[in-house]
């Protein structure tokens, strides 16, 4: 019987920790290596070339790419499965498009990560997704990205609180730009001012309550929001 090897790549110890258990426990499974993410995965990886990457990616896309190139680079041919908090469809689409085998959200059931392994190691070519059955039926009511990249981004500041200077150096934009990005959201969704577009983003799932939630420590303080 063929062995799957694993590297488990998550920043919170406990979590890791427990999966790490729970594979070690199945038949048919090692774990050859665990990590916090970025750098130190991809350095694990390049040294043990698991069969697959179990990495966790609750970041911007922006991060979560890089993450993912790096371990691409460092070990090829291994299948890389992310887990995942985040629970929107723009999330889901851009993660999609980066190369990875499987997207597992965390709510999912021991069963379905051990399903989730095996059907990425099989000879299938497509991407395995296991996430929440409610978000997984609202993929054909309407097109994913109502917003670009870009606007998500603004939208996800705004809603942390961050004035539009502070949008503006997170983002590396101009005030002015962020104004008129923020201009173009109002008009394309049909509202008139920051709150109602969160609203309308949350209520669509364009964005989700996990990346307004996780802001870094260096999202600097909360003045004046701006138009």
């Amino acid at each position: 019987m063929s062995v799957v090897r694993v590297h488990l790549a998550d920043d919170h110890t406990i979590f890791r920790q427990g999966l790490e258990s729970l594979l070690a426990s199945q038949e048919g499974i090692e774990v050859v290596s665990a990590s916090s993410t970025g750098p130190e995965a991809a350095e694990l990886v390049r040294k043990t070339r698991p069969d697959v990457i179990i990495t966790q990616l609750d970041m911007q896309p922006k991060t979560a790419r890089e993450i993912i190139e790096g371990l691409r680079e460092a070990s090829p041919d291994s299948r890389i499965i992310v887990l995942t908090l985040w629970d929107n469809l723009r999330y889901l689409q851009a993660i999609s498009k980066m190369g990875i085998d499987a997207y597992l959200h965390k709510t999912s059931s021991a069963d379905e990560l051990l399903a989730t392994i095996d059907a990425a190691t099989g000879d299938g070519g497509d991407a395995v997704i296991c996430m929440p059955r409610a978000l997984l039926e609202r993929l054909g009511d309407e097109p994913v990205g109502a917003l670009s990249e870009r606007e998500t981004e603004v939208v996800v500041l705004a809603a942390r609180g961050l004035s539009n200077r502070l949008i503006g150096k997170e983002l590396q934009l101009a005030e002015a730009t962020v104004k008129r990005h923020l201009a173009n959201i109002y008009q394309k969704v049909g509202v008139r001012s920051r709150n109602e577009a969160v609203r309308k983003a949350l209520m669509e799932q364009w964005i989700g309550i996990h990346e307004i939630t996780s802001a870094s420590d260096g999202d600097g303080s909360r003045d004046g929001r701006g138009g």
